[in-house]
């Protein structure tokens, strides 16, 4: 039944397009359709390109009709944060200052999805050069939280508008970056699950960069499964048996290790966060995981490190976009603006001994979770502000700005992959996100625990 399609998994459409139930083009027209009637605004989505996703399902319905499907998400609707390139289409990073720029071809993980056959809806919003983990974009409206209908909520960000195509069923999934918590984050509060994937595992070609060090690409979807099945997809993995498909099949959470810090991540909380997060925690101990309660030292170390020298790429942002910036500063909205000149004042010997002090301990950090297991924390410490408080209030933005990023940018600064999935709602209605972080490398391995952790606390 058509109805339901917006409320599928990636995988369960993908099945339905499979035997037949489900046809791409007409599953096109059906997102357009939604996306015409629910965002009017363009909040959500900047630019959808129907042209490009009507050509490319018609090669997924030929490819169905023959049996020919070249993977089990050939045909499946998602959104693209705006700052992938798609040839011939605008990407302009979620700014007025790049509203013209138009690549000539498609960012390398497009070029993949499009091997596997996933369609191209269109480019949701984001923060401008994707530069704040809050979401908020007065230039092209901020999309608001759809998990509270009385009062208009931060939708987390920076891939604000992929996250609610994905919750509001205008997508299937999406695909978003993680330099500080943009996937994370905006999963978190909208009840999806959101994958920092390992720096460098998926390719940055034809990705518009705010750090070059630090950028990452990952998937935002309804459950474990489909982020394993985009993680394939996005590192090139399109035929059965391929080795770098996670195998999440048969995850128990007999082999979850888990280590629960007592410092940073857990303090602080707004006590809804802290009801949803440490009940997931009661209840995960109880089916069978193994939960220790530990100092993680490497913590403090970042906390004390980006506050002496400062979040070192703030300079890489400004070095990339400072010339386009400063030729159109009225055309930027003032925080984003204020951050980025902030690069201007580091010097290379604050930014180098930043990267190198937090390299040490992120080594630290890796051999801890080989040794003791994954560490598990809130993902945002506070449920989501609304946007009329913080949209021009400056003060009150950069509070909000701290708090939202202190637990997921951790991950981001000592270099390790991390998912996020939902375990509950606070007081506000909103999703609370539980976060697992393991070593470089381990995304197939975070993506088995997430998977047992997903089906426990669904039980």
């Amino acid at each position: 039944m058509t109805e339901a399609w917006h409320e599928m998994s990636a995988l369960a459409l993908g099945e339905e397009i499979g035997v037949g139930r489900a046809d791409p083009v007409e599953l096109v027209d059906y997102f357009l359709e939604r996306i015409e009637r629910a965002d009017p605004d363009h909040t959500i989505y900047l630019r959808t390109t129907p042209e490009r996703a009507r050509a490319e399902a018609g090669g997924a319905r030929t490819r169905a009709r023959n049996g020919l499907r070249r993977g089990p998400l050939d045909g499946v609707p998602i959104s693209w944060k705006d700052l992938f390139d798609t040839a011939g289409d605008v990407t302009s990073h979620g700014s007025l200052v790049l509203k013209e720029r138009v690549p000539e071809t498609d960012a390398a993980v497009v070029g993949r999805a499009g091997q596997a056959g996933l369609v191209c809806l269109g480019k949701t919003n984001q923060t401008e050069f994707a530069f704040s983990i809050l979401g908020i974009n007065p230039n092209y409206g901020t999309p608001p939280n759809p998990f509270d209908e009385s009062v208009a909520r931060l939708p987390g960000g920076s891939t604000s508008g992929g996250a609610v195509s994905v919750s509001r069923g205008l997508a299937v999934a999406a695909i978003g970056s993680d330099t500080g918590g943009s996937v994370r984050v905006p999963a978190a509060w909208n009840g999806l699950v959101g994958l920092k994937t390992t720096f460098g595992r998926l390719p940055l070609d034809g990705v518009l960069t705010l750090s070059p060090t630090l950028d990452t690409v990952g998937p935002l979807t309804r459950d474990v499964a489909d982020a394993a099945a985009f993680f394939a997809v996005l590192a090139g993995c399109l035929g059965a048996g391929c080795p770098q498909a996670p195998d999440i099949a048969g995850a128990t959470l007999a082999e979850a290790r888990l280590v629960l810090p007592d410092n940073v991540v857990w303090q602080d909380l707004d006590e809804g966060v802290q009801d949803a997060a440490r009940g997931a925690i009661d209840r995960l101990a109880a089916a069978g995981a193994t939960v220790t309660e530990t100092p993680v030292p490497e913590f403090d170390a970042v906390q004390r490190l980006v506050s002496h020298f400062g979040p070192y790429h703030t300079a890489e942002c400004h070095a990339t976009w400072s010339e386009q910036i400063e030729a159109r500063p009225n055309l930027v909205y003032r925080p984003i603006l204020e951050r980025i000149r902030l690069g201007a004042k580091m010097t290379a010997a604050e930014s180098e001994g930043a990267r190198q002090a937090l390299r040490h301990e992120g080594k630290r950090l890796h051999q801890r979770i080989r040794a003791h297991g994954l560490i598990v924390a809130p993902t945002i410490a506070i449920s989501p502000p609304p946007i009329a408080e913080l949209e021009s209030d400056m003060e009150a933005w950069v509070s909000a700005n701290v708090m939202t990023l202190r637990n997921t940018r951790l991950a981001n600064f000592l270099h390790c992959c991390a998912l996020t999935l939902p375990c509950g709602n606070d007081r506000n209605g909103v999703p609370v996100g539980l976060m697992l972080i393991g070593a470089p490398g381990w995304d197939e391995r975070l993506l088995r625990a997430g998977r047992a952790i997903e089906q426990a606390l669904s039980a």
